[in-house]
């Protein structure tokens, strides 16, 4: 890799300045849009509390002399493309500034929904880039280089690639050979068989070896009956029912065979294999909760998003419900409590009685919206655009690689999306004291209260208020 320039940076930030200024060139139709796809436009009010949280969160980095939002990001960019060493206080500068410029598109909407239209038009024109249209960083300082681009015009889907493998293998035994299909069947589902193989980035195998370290051993019940699909989407598996490190590394192992010994090598399809780097490291096996700082951190991002992305990380991170329960909820699942006059979430896609339950909204979920959010969904899924579990799974990947918060805590356990509930169990049990109430708004099966069990009546809404009530990451 040749050495970054303060040219390149400048380029590359003015790439980025182009999208932020059709970002805040699109301020006033945002309603309409939002009209037009079927929500209800955010209130002036709303719009305003959105915009100060955001910008609180910006300007954090501007006076305490913390890494900024963006210098995070354009290091690990940057460091794809080019040799940073000796950059760093260039890369933390062109970091700064860009944070005042997505600073700047926060106080444009402000002055907008504040119905300061000169205010408006005199903040875009501050953004308005002095080139309108620049070429891409990468196309423009490293073609020659071609990082991860096609040297070929007919770019093969992953299964396709898979199947000239599987032929380029032909001393496989058809022990192994199957072996290594049942593996590709969870490789597939992850990445995609019909996604060309170029468009397939170390993030991806990343994000792909994340979710197989969380697969239950397909030797023991009720797991060697599952799909692979459906074992990708269990939640809640016991620490001695997981997949051993050895298994992992073997993922990695035929990825490295087929994306670097096979495309790269011998098809010339890549450059730089997606692999390139990618370490596997055998880590503990629980489960880790996220710190008050890094849940702030992150429900700060979720509320920054627009679309499916913001309510449901948003759910999972107040009301400790399971990924798929979350994926899966309906409208007619929003329902109010008459006794106590909150709203409520009816969880009724669970194989357990258990799992079956109410768990009541937090109030900063009815503040940010979410009734609004779920009402014009009349009876059908809240969340239409998720097709396939392991899309939440792999979208908060990347939401965690983009706010810096490791995937290890100091104790070597790992934090994945599943850990917003096991941080919201943690938080509501030192919170309350009752036990049962807190795994009653999870879905545990009550213990520790032996023979009373059977008289035990189901809590109500009113006596669950308390668990939820007394979660607060802002």
């Amino acid at each position: 890799m040749r050495k970054l320039t303060q040219q390149d940076i400048d380029d590359y930030l003015q790439e980025l300045n182009v999208e932020l200024y059709n970002d805040a060139k699109n301020i006033p139709a945002e309603a309409r849009l939002a009209k037009l796809s079927g929500f209800k436009p955010v209130t002036p009010d709303e719009g305003k509390v959105y915009t100060q949280v955001i910008s609180e969160f910006l300007e954090s980095s501007f006076y305490d002399g913390s890494e900024s939002f963006t210098e995070n990001y354009l290091t690990k960019v940057l460091s794809q493309y080019y040799d940073i060493k000796g950059m760093e206080t260039e890369i933390a500068s062109a970091g700064i500034k860009y944070d005042l410029s997505l600073k700047k598109v926060q106080d444009a909407r402000t002055a907008f929904l504040n119905r300061d239209h000169q205010g408006y038009e005199k903040i875009l024109d501050s953004l308005k880039p002095p080139v309108i249209s620049v070429p891409s960083v990468v196309d423009s300082s490293v073609s020659n280089q071609a990082i991860s681009q096609p040297t070929m015009n007919n770019v093969p889907t992953l299964a396709e690639a898979w199947a000239d493998f599987v032929k380029y293998k032909s001393d496989w035994t058809p022990r192994y050979k199957k072996e290594m299909e049942g593996m590709f069947s969870f490789i597939g589902l992850l990445l995609g068989v019909d996604t060309p193989v170029t468009q397939i980035k170390k993030s991806d195998i990343k994000n792909m070896l994340e979710v197989v370290e969380n697969l239950p051993k397909r030797n023991k019940n009720p797991y060697k009956k599952m799909s692979a699909q459906e074992c990708i989407d269990c939640d809640d598996i016991e620490e001695d029912d997981f997949i051993v490190s050895k298994s992992v590394a073997g993922y990695l192992k035929l990825c490295q065979s087929l994306f670097s010994t096979y495309l790269t090598n011998e098809k010339d399809i890549y450059a730089v294999s997606p692999t390139h780097g990618v370490k596997y490291d055998v880590v503990s096996k629980p489960y880790g909760a996220y710190s008050k700082t890094e849940m702030k951190k992150l429900v700060t991002y979720f509320i920054s998003l627009s679309d499916w992305r913001k309510w449901v990380f948003l759910l999972l991170a107040y009301t400790g419900a399971r990924r798929k329960e979350i994926a899966t909820l309906t409208a007619e699942a929003v329902r109010l409590d008459d006794d106590s006059g909150r709203y409520y979430l009816m969880v009724e896609d669970s194989k357990t009685e258990a799992g079956t339950r109410q768990i009541p909204l937090h109030k900063k979920l009815v503040e940010l919206g979410f009734l609004d959010f779920s009402k014009p969904k009349d009876k059908g899924l809240l969340f239409p655009e998720i097709t396939y579990n392991n899309k939440v799974t792999k979208v908060f990947h990347d939401i965690r690689e983009t706010l810096d918060i490791s995937y290890l805590n100091d104790f070597n356990e790992r934090r994945i999306v599943h850990s917003l509930r096991h941080t919201f169990i943690t938080a509501a049990q030192a919170n309350v004291s009752n036990t049962v109430l807190v795994q009653q708004v999870v879905g545990h099966e009550h213990s520790n209260i032996g023979q009373t069990q059977r008289y035990t009546h189901r809590l109500t809404v009113s006596e669950l208020l308390c668990v939820v009530d007394g979660i607060e990451w802002m």
